[in-house]
């Protein structure tokens, strides 16, 4: 009949809206699901936040970034999680936007401070959003923890002014060498001159002048080679030429070399024992150079009259050049300083004791660009021994760079 068809129209209406209904619910289901695990896996925290600034939800994330549990957090005000002052500051911004419309709270990558449960503070970066569910005016925040990213900036900065001191250093050094130590090397070659010729006509009084000249610019000129080897060193621009050399000519030519000094001082350096056929592959130049540091403050610092020994001998897997003295030993207070910079120690003998204060730092550095080893043993009152350690294989095996 008419009725029923129209009944069976009818149910079937009703059948097909349910059946609608279930699917829209089911793609809802869906996409609620999607949305959660979106939420629960995203790294960046997500935050609802009622109108009155009460927390409503917060996902995974911003559990763990804050180190609280939501049910620690659902109704309460969203400025427990910054530290004061930002804290008076979010609920002032809050309270303007909501009376005044001012937009001041909204937008991207504001940072903030946040306040985890444990009190640590952190930077984060914070964008807040406006929304509306239900007729209710809510806002979302998505907070994150770039305290990495602020440290990987800081340490640019770090890197980015060291270079730029750097650069500086660099151009005073190239000042340095330029403008001071060429001129000096030609006043100190002209005072020699001088020295050796003119002189001899002058009084008693010019020629103690000239020689105090003489003596400062001798003074100036190692200084300003210190200072340049140090930045050498220490910006790792000191280049070594390594090569194969007999050891024991090495040693007779340091004595050679530095036996003026000895007879300034009234000591004596001998070579007491050094294997013949013993060969060593360094730097002669920079390895002569810590030699005649070690050999001239040992006669600095040895009583006149009195032997300076050098020695050579293999030990373990190296050698061991040894610079011997017999004076009166490095005072224990200054056994901790040898090696610093700019230090001297202080001694009782009325000689002059000149120098820079660098000589043993620059030395130490040298040896161990030669993946060596420079130490001392001392005795207060009976002496002192510097001892330079190379190992075996890079005598063989060629240079260490």
């Amino acid at each position: 009949s008419e009725m029923e068809v129209n009944g069976q129209r009818m149910f079937t209406g009703i059948v097909r809206d349910i059946s609608l209904r279930k699917a829209t619910e089911e793609k809802l289901r869906e996409l609620l699901t999607r949305t959660k695990a979106i939420l629960d896996t995203i790294v960046d925290g997500v935050i609802t936040i009622s109108d009155r600034g009460c927390i409503e939800t917060v996902n995974p994330a911003a559990e763990k970034i804050f180190g609280y549990r939501l049910d620690e957090l659902s109704g309460k005000n969203v400025s427990m999680l910054m530290p004061d002052p930002y804290r008076h500051e979010h609920d002032q911004y809050l309270k303007n936007y909501l009376h005044t419309g001012e937009k001041k709270i909204i937008g991207i990558g504001r940072e903030v401070t946040g306040l985890r449960k444990d009190g640590t503070t952190f930077p984060l970066e914070l964008a807040i959003s406006e929304m509306e569910v239900n007729g209710q005016r809510m806002f979302t925040g998505i907070v994150r923890d770039i305290s990495e990213r602020k440290e990987t900036e800081e340490k640019l900065r770090e890197a980015m002014r060291r270079v730029h001191e750097q650069r500086i250093k660099d151009e005073f050094i190239a000042t340095v060498s330029h403008e001071l130590r060429t001129p000096l090397t030609s006043i100190k070659a002209s005072l020699e001159l001088i020295i050796g010729k003119a002189v001899a006509k002058g009084s008693d009084q010019e020629k103690m002048l000239i020689t105090i000249a003489h003596k400062n610019s001798d003074r100036l000129l190692l200084l300003i080679n210190d200072i340049l080897d140090i930045s050498k060193i220490e910006s790792e621009k000191m280049k070594l030429n390594f090569r194969r050399i007999r050891l024991h000519s090495f040693l007779e030519t340091a004595i050679s070399d530095n036996q003026a000094y000895a007879e300034k001082h009234h000591v004596k350096f001998v070579l007491i024992d050094c294997p013949g056929n013993l060969h060593i592959y360094v730097d002669p130049d920079r390895l002569m150079q810590v030699m005649s540091n070690l050999m001239s403050n040992a006669a600095k610092f040895s009583h006149q009259n009195s032997q300076i020994e050098i020695e050579a001998r293999r030990r373990d897997d190296g050698i061991r050049i040894t610079v011997r003295d017999y004076g009166p030993g490095i005072p224990l207070d200054f056994q901790n300083r040898v090696f610093e910079k700019f230090t001297q120690a202080d001694t009782s003998d009325k000689r002059e004791m000149s120098g820079t204060g660098l000589g043993l730092h620059i030395s130490k550095a040298i040896i161990e660009r030669h993946h060596g080893e420079l130490s001392f043993d001392t005795v207060v009152g009976k002496g002192t021994e510097f001892h330079v350690d190379l190992k075996q294989q890079l005598q063989r095996q060629g240079s260490p760079q």
